[in-house]
């Protein structure tokens, strides 16, 4: 079975992958029957569209496959003798193989999967295929999925509560779903979140937002210590959500200034034009090869981190930090 997942909101496509892998593969075997790649080249690729389960039960491969589709550092393309074979290896798959397809698109991008590509229609036509893109602060769907997600933790959230929670965190769903689990430990035996709890329970992005300027300084001391600092009350992976998306703004302003006004950039982003002519100031000085490496090196700690290349997780936080 084949699947071909993309989009800006990471953390539905994570979920979906759980989901997943828990309906195809068999607990015992899988240590050995779940698999990742990082966009694997030709020969790589074919070789995981042929593999056979070692042991018994369904085999669940994930293969990032952000490198086929975008214009980026390492871009790999199939020309069409690969991707006939790449096609021909799909219809013969091994009922045992599920495989999905991963292009995560970064947050706050107006960047899209260009569907004339070969591979695109390919993927389109054999696998079950879903976008994921990013909600916006404005969408009823985001609110839809905050009292979806609230309801399955078995505590309440009334519209006006949802808005203020929006308002308070943004629109990251991890970082919301993290603060909705603290939430309910923080309220229990009370089901019913109010404003109050909000505020006393749930932290803004503000410090984030120092640790932002840190980064974007080149302060790296104090970046650390303000790292470890945010990681004694929030998850790493909610600061390093929250940094991506920073950055991946940062860059499409810094980008956009060339040819829109304040006005224009904060329409786009849906930001009032104060906070817009902050940002521009801020980044009047840094130059865009910067904010690039920055944003890659978050990237790779990411990476790092889900695939569990080191042991203690906020390291690769603390080396792009540092980097």
């Amino acid at each position: 079975m084949l699947y071909f997942f993309y989009g800006q909101e990471e953390f539905l496509i994570e979920l979906e992958l759980q989901k997943l892998k828990s309906k195809v593969v068999d607990k015992a075997f899988a240590a050995t029957n779940c698999r990742m790649y990082d966009n694997p080249k030709f020969q790589e690729l074919v070789d995981i569209l042929r593999t056979p389960s070692l042991m018994f039960g369904n085999v669940f491969a994930v293969i990032n496959c952000k490198k086929y589709f975008f214009d980026i550092k390492g871009k790999i393309n199939f020309d069409d003798k690969e991707l006939k074979e790449i096609e021909a290896c799909i219809q013969t798959m091994p009922e045992t193989l599920h495989i999905a397809f991963v292009c995560e698109i970064d947050r706050d991008s107006t960047k899209k999967i260009d569907t004339r590509r070969k591979l695109y229609k390919i993927l389109d036509k054999y696998a079950q295929s879903k976008e994921f893109p990013e909600f916006k602060s404005y969408q009823k769907e985001l609110a839809s999925w905050i009292q979806k997600q609230s309801k399955s933790k078995d505590i309440f959230l009334s519209s006006d509560v949802t808005q203020f929670l929006i308002e308070r965190l943004g629109t990251n769903l991890r970082v919301i779903n993290n603060e909705l689990d603290k939430l309910k430990l923080a309220i229990y035996p009370v089901k019913a979140v109010k404003k109050e709890d909000i505020k006393n329970v749930c932290n803004s992005s503000e410090d984030i937002f120092v640790l932002t300027d840190y980064i974007l300084n080149g302060e790296k001391d104090k970046a650390i210590l303000e790292f470890q600092k945010l990681c004694t009350n929030k998850h790493y992976l909610e600061i390093l959500a929250v940094l991506q998306t920073n950055f991946s703004r940062f860059a499409s302003i810094k980008v956009d200034s060339v040819n829109k006004t304040p006005m224009e950039i904060a329409s786009k982003h849906h930001l009032s034009e104060f906070i817009v002519k902050k940002q521009l100031e801020k980044l009047k000085k840094i130059q865009m090869d910067r904010i690039t490496e920055i944003r890659k090196n978050l990237m790779e700690a990411e990476y790092r981190v889900k695939t569990g290349e080191m042991a203690f997780y906020e390291l690769p936080v603390e080396l792009a930090l540092l980097s």
